[in-house]
């Protein structure tokens, strides 16, 4: 909805308006980029509202009112959902924070990188195309033979070999981890 042809300020344009969020693949789009900030090196910068998805520019329009319960939407729940499961992975494994980080692909519309750390396993990926995928990725010497469970939906993932044959959804990220974790409760 920016800039707006009649206001060229965007913070005037956001504190005068309500604007919304017309174009549901916004949603996803943030999820994606949830799923990288709480999975990366360093400490997270998480402001209120981020965790829906709320609109908002600068000063003062970064003062909104934050909303619950009935005067959330759907896409703004499955927002929080998302975002409430990647924070409890990163609590729990500490290869999510602490880990070394090695890239396995990077293109422009597919990145995965597997994290280790003490024994504890992360592979996160994302395919930011309106196409489904399937990657190969060879994970070793970080992971050979292991079962992971993505945080997300709860699928598993075998690695035999050090090889993963991993399938993503348009628009999407996945974070697999192993057991041998803290308990992310």
């Amino acid at each position: 909805d920016l800039p707006e042809a009649r206001e060229p300020d965007d913070e005037e344009v956001c504190w005068s308006q309500q604007l919304v969020v017309d174009d549901p693949s916004a949603y996803e789009k943030l999820k994606q980029a949830m799923t990288f900030l709480l999975t990366i090196d360093g400490v997270p910068m998480i402001y209120y509202g981020d965790e829906i998805g709320m609109t908002g520019a600068g000063d003062p329009d970064n003062r909104r009112m934050m909303r619950f319960g009935d005067q959330v939407s759907a896409a703004e729940a499955s927002v929080r959902v998302h975002f409430s499961k990647l924070a409890h992975a990163r609590r729990g494994h500490p290869s999510l924070y602490l880990g070394s980080r090695r890239v396995l692909l990077a293109d422009q519309d597919h990145y995965a990188y597997v994290r280790a750390y003490n024994g504890d396993l992360a592979l996160v990926a994302f395919n930011r195309s309106a196409a489904p995928v399937t990657l190969t990725l060879e994970l070793q010497p970080e992971m050979d033979n292991v079962m992971l469970d993505e945080v997300l939906s709860g699928r598993t993932l075998k690695i035999a070999n050090g090889q993963a044959l991993l399938t993503l959804e348009p628009m999407s990220s996945v974070v697999f981890v192993n057991g041998s974790a803290l308990d992310a409760n």
